[in-house]
């Protein structure tokens, strides 16, 4: 099976009104956690293996999947018995790891984490606070025949993101001196890989920005640039506005059919 690692180990979330201050993949868009929105939306190119890198409130994300039939059935509870019946049993064909990789893990510690967990040479990373729509097909053709370690999907900055330096060739470039100026482009939370990448991983390091750079060193990096729908959920209108998107039935990330 495909797999998708995925980063979910951050501080608690600031844009939900739960005291508690859950995860921020857990916040709820229209009726279900960020992270599922993120699964189903990767579940449609063929990807059912998906191992999460959870940290603050790990029992949380643990919990959600264990109890995923109570949660998606209706159920009728014999409180004499202490019996529960399922109806109607929703699901998916997922094969889920949630791994405690530390509150205050780097992200590239948390990849580097999961080495022992990923089976195949070939394999995806995404963050747990973001919605998009980008081709997950054209993002593994482009990785595949660029032969680099890794390929980052790109995307047009939405004002508080860091500007990846790319040079006219398509590759990210150490110094800003040597990056296209007419470009202007930042990291899109999706990125394609082989095993090679954790050689590159130092539990010290931050994974968007030393990791990055070291593959840059080494011209191990390409960019896909995804001209499409692509939104961090890190604010309370972020949220408002991809919830405004789901509920009027206009959310470009929903492309499988009820």
């Amino acid at each position: 099976m495909e797999q998708l690692v995925i980063l979910a180990g951050g501080l608690p979330s600031s844009i939900n009104d739960d005291p508690q201050q859950i995860p921020k993949p857990m916040i709820d868009i229209g009726g279900r956690p960020l992270l599922w929105h993120i699964m189903k939306y990767y579940s449609q190119f063929g990807i059912r293996d998906f191992i999460i890198c959870a940290g603050y409130k790990s029992d949380v994300i643990k919990q959600y999947f264990l109890n995923y039939y109570i949660y998606r059935s209706d159920i009728t509870i014999d409180l004499s018995k202490n019996k529960v019946e399922l109806h109607n049993k929703i699901t998916e064909p997922w094969y889920v790891t949630v791994l405690d990789t530390g509150i205050h893990a780097t992200t590239a510690s948390r990849i580097k984490q999961v080495e022992d967990y990923v089976e195949n040479d070939v394999f995806l990373i995404t963050y747990g606070d973001c919605l998009s729509n980008i081709s997950v097909i054209d993002l593994k053709n482009l990785f595949k025949s660029s032969h680099k370690t890794m390929t980052v999907a790109a995307a047009a900055p939405t004002g508080r993101n860091k500007v990846l330096n790319i040079s006219s060739s398509g590759n990210i470039c150490v110094e800003k001196n040597q990056a296209d100026s007419t470009t202007s482009w930042t990291n899109a939370c999706t990125m394609a890989a082989d095993h090679r990448i954790f050689h590159y991983l130092n539990h010290d390091d931050i994974f968007e920005t030393e990791t990055i750079q070291k593959l840059a060193a080494v011209h191990e990096t390409n960019v896909f640039y995804h001209h499409g729908f692509w939104c961090p959920v890190e604010t309370v209108r972020d949220k408002n506005y991809v919830e405004t998107l789901w509920n009027h039935k206009k959310a470009p990330w929903k492309i499988w059919n009820d």
